[in-house]
């Protein structure tokens, strides 16, 4: 019998060893400068403008208060219509099979995460307006206190989600850890996260400049301490440093 157990788990640790990742992982080194890459950016496309979303019905937008609290809106591009809830804070927004999935982060003491689904939008509560996004500009008067229309499917403490993106009709994010030293893939599995692929260190010390192609294609500039773009489009994974 024990020799039987040895049998099994050999072959348990072979299979895993052989098991191919959800990702593929390449880094590149390039005698460049970032900043040649960053002076081409528009505002308009980048996660600064705080416009995280756009489909055929909505727009998608932000506000963050820090500790006193984010807002996401959900602009009815027929009726202009503003539906609000509480996020703290949004960093993304993606849709999977109807439904909508935002993304927030806060690296306030410990730090958290958390994602909301929301199903309709239209059954959040209404506002007048979406106030002006600057963040350097603490909105705090204007953020919901709603949850209406919005279901919480994970909340978690210690890491933050950098950003989030949608590969085979599943949610994965860009987790990196508030103690840890590494920059992790992450699936949404069962209201928590799994790890399905590491980089190789912690990349994300302050927000990066997050430019959305599409729900599959994201691009990540970051500067410090290490200057960078990380690229994700489906499953493929581009990390390239910038070393001038």
């Amino acid at each position: 019998m024990r020799k039987l157990s040895y049998v099994l788990l050999v072959l348990s640790l072979i299979n895993c060893k052989n098991k191919s990742s959800v990702f593929e992982v390449k880094i590149n080194h390039v005698s460049k400068n970032i900043i040649d890459e960053l002076k081409h950016l528009k505002e308009e496309e980048t996660n600064f403008s705080g416009l995280l979303y756009k489909d055929e019905k909505y727009e998608v937008w932000k506000s963050c208060s820090g500790e006193w609290g984010g807002t996401v809106y959900f602009k009815n591009l027929q009726n202009e219509i503003v539906h609000y809830a509480v996020a703290t804070c949004p960093v993304s927004v993606n849709k999977i099979n109807g439904k909508y999935y935002v993304s927030n982060s806060l690296a306030h003491m410990q730090g958290f995460s958390k994602i909301l689904e929301i199903a309709d939008p239209e059954k959040m509560e209404t506002t007048k307006k979406i106030p002006v996004y600057h963040p350097d500009i603490i909105t705090r008067e204007y953020e919901s206190e709603s949850t209406l229309g919005t279901k919480k499917i994970l909340d978690t403490t210690r890491v933050l989600i950098i950003s989030s993106f949608v590969y085979n009709k599943k949610l994965y994010s860009i987790i990196s850890g508030i103690d840890g030293t590494k920059t992790t893939i992450s699936e949404l599995k069962n209201n928590r996260f799994e790890t399905v692929s590491e980089l190789p260190e912690k990349i994300f010390y302050s927000e990066p400049i997050i430019v959305k192609k599409a729900d599959n294609h994201l691009k990540l500039y970051f500067q410090h301490p290490q200057k960078g773009i990380l690229e994700i489009r489906d499953n493929k994974i581009q990390l390239t440093y910038y070393e001038k």
